[in-house]
């Protein structure tokens, strides 16, 4: 468990808003223009640092979603091989491990700050 504090949903509006408007500045034409060659790596950076301040937020609550859902395909697959049906429980392991190489893939595709 990590020992931060959670934001306040002020705080995470400030955070949302801060990026739409980097965003913003980034994509508008006319300011865009007037961007030297430095300016838009360190907003592109200032965002993809704030993405991932933003998951690292989201983390806990994820994770505590990913911890139910893995348990009840455990305990599904756990009444499978309690009812004989092996099958079943086959496909439910299947399930689960597809679904945690999605998760894997998801957590990979996240900017690191």
């Amino acid at each position: 468990m990590s020992s931060q504090k959670p934001l306040t949903d002020q705080q995470l509006d400030e955070i949302d808003a801060r990026a739409a408007h980097l965003f913003e500045y980034v994509t508008m034409p006319t300011e865009a223009d007037q961007l030297t060659g430095e300016d838009v790596p360190a907003l592109l950076a200032e965002v993809r640092r704030l993405r991932g301040r933003l998951w690292e937020l989201e983390r806990p609550s994820t994770e505590a979603e990913r911890n139910a859902l893995r348990q009840s395909f455990v305990e599904l697959a756990a009444q499978c091989e309690q009812d004989r049906d092996y099958e079943g429980a086959f496909e439910v392991q299947c399930r689960l491990r597809e679904r945690e190489e999605q998760w894997a893939r998801e957590d990979a595709a996240v900017p690191t700050p």
